[in-house]
């Protein structure tokens, strides 16, 4: 039963095996892709799968492209951030333009397509996870 609910996870999570994309602990993190974007505001996209028998939780993210990173629920910008983005024992937590992203602040640097660069998740009780997200049209 348990590998027949992995599977259907990992189903929902299309492009899994792709480089960016691992398991850390508990925690499967999709391939991580972000925008192509000017100086300005970034959209990141992380799809996670908690493997755990107990809840956990996104609670934050940094990155140095950016100084702040934003737990968005959608591209509203004027809706305040969310302080958690939560993680339901095997339940699929998708990110997707115009809809549950993580938004980079006032980027340093412009996002070009093919270029990568780190970011680093904070999870409430996986704790940090450091991957590589790669600047895409699409995912």
């Amino acid at each position: 039963m348990r590998r027949r609910l992995l599977i259907a996870s990992l189903l929902a999570l299309p492009h899994l095996a792709r480089a960016e994309s691992g398991t850390h602990g508990t925690i499967i993190i999709g391939p991580a892709w972000a925008l192509p974007a000017d100086h300005g505001d970034g959209q990141l996209f992380v799809p996670l799968l908690n493997r755990s028998a107990m809840p956990d939780a996104l609670i934050a993210a940094r990155s140095t492209i950016c100084p702040l990173v934003e737990l968005r629920r959608n591209n509203r910008y004027d809706d305040p951030p969310l302080d958690r983005i939560p993680l339901e024992p095997g339940q699929p937590v998708p990110m997707q333009p115009t809809d549950r992203h993580l938004r980079l602040v006032s980027l340093r640097q412009a996002l070009r397509i093919g270029e990568s660069f780190g970011v680093i998740l904070d999870f409430q009780v996986a704790g940090e996870i450091e991957i590589a997200a790669s600047v895409e049209a699409a995912p």
